[in-house]
């Protein structure tokens, strides 16, 4: 329904406005309706059909209503770019959950613990002064909130 009265406005608009030129293309339901064509959208018409340059786009839509190859593959080129982007910001936000978690778990045993510890070199522990726990468990915080962006309670 929406298909014939788009077509009954453009016939309209056409004998009313013949300043307004333009080429008008829909997608596969008719629905998305636009003066630029886009992947799988197919040519409608013409909004001045007196203009000899808009009846060039007819030929397209013969050959599977997709438009011109130059204008897909620029979309396509910008819907593969903008997937790329969306997947490269998802992963970002997947590692920095990440650090988040484990800067968290590291400030957790830090306060956690009773003493604090080191391992030397030859792997045996050497425990931590008051004062040098405390800045470890302050550097520890500090990096959580690095890490998450805000103190958790």
């Amino acid at each position: 329904m929406r298909y014939l009265t788009l077509l009954s406005l453009l016939a309209l608009s056409a004998g009313t406005t013949g300043a307004m030129a333009g080429d008008i293309y829909c997608n596969n339901q008719g629905r998305d309706c636009s003066d630029r064509p886009s992947p799988g959208a197919t040519f409608v018409g013409s909004t001045n059909p007196s203009n000899p340059q808009n009846s060039a786009p007819a030929a397209p839509a013969a050959n599977g209503g997709n438009g011109t190859p130059a204008l897909d593959a620029a979309a396509n080129a910008r819907l593969s770019q903008e997937a790329s982007r969306q997947a490269v910001q998802k992963d970002i936000a997947a590692t920095r959950a990440e650090q988040c978690k484990a800067a968290k778990e590291k400030y957790q045993q830090s306060i956690e613990a009773r003493r604090v510890y080191r391992l030397n070199k030859a792997g045996e522990r050497e425990y931590l002064s008051d004062s040098e726990a405390d800045q470890l468990r302050l550097n520890a915080r500090l990096e959580m909130e690095r890490s998450c962006g805000s103190p958790s309670s």
